[in-house]
């Protein structure tokens, strides 16, 4: 009887059995497909790096080095595992092609490099090692996509010429943020193109299991070995890899949350309308001896049914989106090993929403139990005691408005201009890296070149050392401190100010929180005058925010130091904002070792994978909000019309017209759905800057602001959920025609 009872009732209310399957299997769908994103990441990045035996400490160095200084003090240490020196060979964008296509706009330092021999190992995609033939080049998989490379194209550098062979997986570099990518070649070949190109040491070590990091850091700069260039740790390289396709799986992830709770509402709402709609039938099985258990026994086995259909279907949708996001992630880290703990984690945290939801209808079926027989055959049990469904209207509104905006937010800031200021980068037009050769004889080439430029509205030089530090308690750190003029392109400020004088100094957010400085606190730099160390009282006059260099950094304004410079970095404004490209192209074609750009492919180069992932986030999240908006509208509309049926035929008995009766729900409803889209947007403004905040402290960027698209933000979504809503209500007021003037008078009767 009870699988009967079940069908019937299945096969009676197509329309709300629908409904409430959507809503369970959308709510499957995310909450799968985010922890399926996120553990394919999490143990695929885990997999590539224990595969490619990834250094836990690399020191990059330009310039000359000893290398039985770095072996001495390897030995001495009984935390190393195993050590190395690899050799890069810096290569110029502009001498780089694959067929017809240049690298000449490329943002990464591109550069030669031979199979390691003791680990950091680079591999295909199967994740073996690769030993390339002599006249085989190897290309980070990165560029696969990007470039739309195939194997047996032709690689150009300059005159010479190598053929693709493969695609490799680069674990400490696999990731656009990571700035550097290594083409893999044979050791004949790098001798034999070695003159193209400036060598630089990647200073390498693996550590035994529970070694301390940051401990055998300290140790490396105390013993004042090379570093002339940046330090990378284990914990920076997966954060850097992590980030590009965590960030999308992080906004999904919140997005299914905001979905679990629309569903909770929604479905709580039809089974509301359900029961108000079986009331006389609940009624008469009471009557007839039906316990009140068995009766919710009755729905609970429905929507438990309901349910695995919901979490089938929504597994099956999560697993064909799965595999369009997660191209990106499979093509750079491989598949895990582990993928049926996966499938089952995946699982599992779907069955979690259904078990969640399930819960909230077995809290609404149990008001029937209080319900006596009589009360229930008469019709007049109120299960909804709520004293305004309308506001479920706009809770639920808010909610889908809110849930737009964080994706979009998150992507509209991430690509304006002005987000460069929050990298611990200067706002300009232009933006030229001298990394190679003498550094500091191409960069006067170049600014003796643009000073005398008529173009050029304004420049800056900035120049970047590792400098040591003291702190009042005596510690010390290693400081890479850029030194200019940080007013002319400042950056974004926590707190305080830019630098102005020498005994100034600005700090990166993750320096001042490692080294507990603050305004106002001073330190000690050592500098080096005449060939001669120095010293210079600081004060720490600001605080900013930086994702570049693993997010530390500083900024000063030594004067007169000759310590030796690790880059300088050229920030340039133009007159004619317009003529940013041909300014670039023209100056590309006659700087050799100076990497030339428009700040605005910086930021792509960079972020522009990312923001592509959040993106496609987005337009899912639009696509889900309007259809959410559309069903919850129609389901609330039917079940107030349902519950005020007997005053609605009042008022046409009383001689109102179908269309009065329509337009006073109308009123009400837009009411309830405009302030829910301002609720919605004062959330998704502010609320929603604390979320992105929160992801992108992650990278090391603090203290922004939302940039906020205002068309989007308040034009756009607004109509597009108001749209959705009022079309669902139009659909919904047609059941008005329905109700006959008769209605209150039989109803009275009764």
């Amino acid at each position: 009887m009870l699988k009967r009872l079940i069908f019937n009732d299945l096969r009676k209310n197509r329309l709300i059995n629908i409904a409430t399957c959507i809503f369970m299997a959308v709510t499957a769908m995310l909450l799968g497909l985010s922890i399926f994103l996120f553990a394919r990441l999490y143990f695929s990045i885990d997999m590539l790096m224990r595969d490619a035996q990834t250094p836990h400490f690399l020191q990059m160095h330009t310039g000359r080095i000893e290398e039985e200084r770095i072996y001495a003090f390897a030995r001495s240490r009984k935390d190393v595992e195993k050590m190395q020196i690899l050799t890069f060979l810096n290569l110029q964008n502009s001498q780089l092609s694959i067929g017809d296509i240049s690298f000449e706009a490329n943002m990464q330092d591109n550069g030669l490099c031979t199979q390691s021999k003791s680990f950091d190992y680079l591999l295909d995609a199967k994740n073996d090692v690769i030993y390339p033939k002599e006249g085989e080049v190897y290309v980070p998989v990165a560029y696969k996509n990007e470039y739309d490379i195939k194997i047996g194209d032709t690689f150009n550098i300059g005159n010479e010429k190598l053929i693709v062979a493969g695609f490799l997986r680069d674990s400490q570099m696999n990731s656009m943020m990571a700035s550097s990518k290594r083409f893999l070649v044979s050791e004949a070949d790098y001798e034999r193109l070695k003159y193209l190109g400036s060598e630089e040491y990647l200073i390498e070590f693996r550590l035994k299991q529970g070694s301390d990091v940051n401990a055998f850091y300290t140790s490396y700069k105390d013993c004042s070995l090379y570093d002339n260039g940046p330090a990378i740790t284990y914990p920076l390289i997966k954060l850097m890899n992590a980030l590009s396709d965590g960030i999308m799986i992080l906004v999904i992830l919140l997005v299914s949350i905001v979905i679990l709770f629309i569903s909770i509402l929604c479905i709580r709402y039809i089974l509301l309308t359900e029961l108000k709609k079986d009331m006389r039938q609940i009624g008469m099985m009471k009557a007839v001896g039906i316990s009140g258990k068995d009766i919710g026994h009755l729905y609970i086995s429905k929507y438990l049914m309901l349910s695995l259909i919901g979490c089938i279907v929504g597994m099956i949708s999560a697993l064909l989106t799965a595999k369009k996001l997660s191209i990106n992630i499979r093509d750079l880290y491989g598949e895990p090993e582990n993928a049926l703990f996966i499938y089952i984690l995946m699982l599992v945290c779907s069955v979690i929403g259904q078990a969640i939801i399930l819960l909230s209808v077995r809290r609404s079926i149990s008001k029937t139990k209080k319900q006596s027989a009589i009360e229930a055959l008469l019709g007049n049990a109120d299960i909804s005691k709520r004293k305004n469904m309308w506001l479920t209207a706009s809770v639920i509104v808010a909610s889908a408005v809110f849930m737009i905006l964080v994706p979009l937010g998150m992507k509209d800031t991430m690509a304006d201009l002005d987000f460069v200021t929050y990298m611990g980068i200067g706002n300009s037009h232009i933006r030229a890296d001298v990394r190679q050769n003498d550094i500091k004889k191409e960069t006067f080439r170049f600014i003796d070149a643009i000073k005398n430029d008529e173009r050029v509205d304004r420049y800056c030089l900035m120049q970047t050392g590792s400098y040591k530090v003291k702190l009042e308690n005596e510690n010390t750190y290693d400081l890479m401190i850029e030194n200019g003029d940080h007013s002319a392109f400042p950056v974004s400020y926590k707190k305080g100010e830019a630098p102005k004088n020498e005994n100034e100094i600005a700090l990166s957010i993750l320096n001042a929180e490692e080294m507990d400085l603050d305004i106002g606190d001073q330190v000690i730099v050592f500098m080096e005058k005449d060939g001669k160390e120095s010293e210079c009282k600081c004060t720490v006059c600001g605080i900013y925010s930086d994702i570049t260099n693993g997010g530390k950094s500083a900024k000063a304004c030594l004067k007169d130091d000759t310590a030796p410079i690790m880059w300088s970095i050229i920030y340039i404004s133009l007159k004619d904002e317009g003529s940013v490209s041909d300014w670039v192209n023209e100056y590309q074609d006659m700087s050799d070792g100076i990497k030339i750009v428009k700040i605005s492919e910086y930021l792509d180069g960079m972020y522009g994978t990312t923001i592509r992932n959040i993106a496609n986030a987005s337009f899912l999240t639009v696509i889900l909000s309007g259809v959410i908006i559309i069903v919850v509208i129609l389901l609330l509309m039917r079940l107030i019309i349902l519950k005020e049926r007997n005053e609605s035929s009042l008022k046409k008995a009383l001689g109102l017209k179908t269309f009065d009766i329509c337009k006073e729900y109308f009123k009400k409803l837009s009411a309830y759905v405009l302030s829910g889209i301002v609720f919605g947007v004062i959330l998704g403004v502010f609320l929603g800057q604390r979320l992105a905040g929160a992801l992108l402290s992650m990278m090391g960027a603090q203290g922004f602001r939302f940039v906020i698209d205002p068309l989007s933000t308040f034009i756009y979504v607004p109509v597009f959920i108001a749209a959705s809503a009022f079309a669902a209500a139009f659909i919904s007021l047609g059941t008005i025609k329905s109700i006959s003037a008769s209605e209150c008078l039989n109803s009275g009767m009764e």
